[in-house]
């Protein structure tokens, strides 16, 4: 039940309710509420700045709701003229209390239809969300076998399908090199560039795996693209210039023995994506 209009920010609540029921079309939901803000709006103090903002706003809302299609439908062609506010309230009041049996039908009616589109609407987002999800694998699908051509026309359909397709690759690629499965998180953050190419997140991420794989001059390569991308890009900003810093591997041997040295400082530096 709508609780008592009690106050002035109430009353224009209200009143602002009732107008976009207007728009709306309820016009019998729109009809009950604004004989309510009738019977309330006088025992509620206004100032003068109030009380002629709300008789002007009332004057144009009155004017709408006569021209209304569904308002003639029920009283007729009615025209509210030149009378005064409270003339013309008290006019609408006896008209809504003469038809308010056939009105509380119609707002029974407006609540129904109004219902029956909110599931007509659920419905269809249901079956987009799903159509989606049936895209999103499809794509993974074809990514995995390798056949990248209609997996890019899927990702590129949607931003929910590329936003989903990266996702489901970088988290395989994050879990793999937590787990130093080094190559297979690289084959995975490389899907996930192939959905989403100018990804600078996702050169970075191959760039860690290189890097804590051992291979310096890999990761470097992938930080550049990274930069190239997007030069404003602070983790790898920091990431690079670190690796400008330490001193390269000597010939013939990785870098594997300094990752593992470094690691604590590195995990302060840097976020897993």
């Amino acid at each position: 039940m709508t609780a008592k209009i009690s106050n002035v920010a109430e009353l224009f609540h209200r009143f602002h309710q009732c107008e976009m029921q207007l728009k709306q079309g309820r016009i019998a939901s729109c009809l009950l509420a604004f004989k309510e803000i009738a019977d309330r709006m006088t025992g509620i103090p206004l100032t003068d700045k109030e009380k002629k903002e709300f008789h002007e706003n009332i004057g144009g809302f009155l004017k709408n709701l006569s021209a209304h299609k569904k308002f003639q439908e029920i009283f007729g062609e009615v025209s509210f003229g030149d009378s005064d506010l409270n003339t013309n309230l008290e006019f609408v009041k006896s008209m809504i209390a003469a038809q308010e049996e056939d009105i509380v039908d119609r707002v029974k009616n407006e609540e129904a239809a109004s219902e029956a589109q909110r599931l007509e609407i659920d419905n269809e987002k249901q079956k987009q969300q799903e159509e989606i999800k049936k895209k999103i694998n499809q794509a993974i699908d074809y990514i995995d076998s390798d056949n990248l051509s209609p997996a890019i026309t899927l990702v590129n359909e949607n931003d929910d399908i590329r936003d989903a397709v990266i996702l489901h690759y970088n988290n395989l690629g994050m879990q793999c090199r937590e787990a130093k499965n080094f190559a297979e998180a690289v084959k995975n953050y490389t899907k996930a560039i192939s959905a989403s190419p100018k990804d600078e997140n996702l050169h970075y991420n191959i760039a860690r795996a290189y890097f804590e794989e051992g291979k310096r001059e890999s990761a470097e390569e992938f930080l550049k693209k990274a930069l190239q991308l997007n030069p404003d890009f602070k983790e790898g900003k920091v990431f690079y210039e670190y690796l400008q810093k330490i001193e390269p591997p000597a010939s013939g041997k990785t870098n594997g023995e300094r990752v593992r040295k470094s690691g604590g400082f590195f995990k302060k530096l840097f976020v897993s994506k």
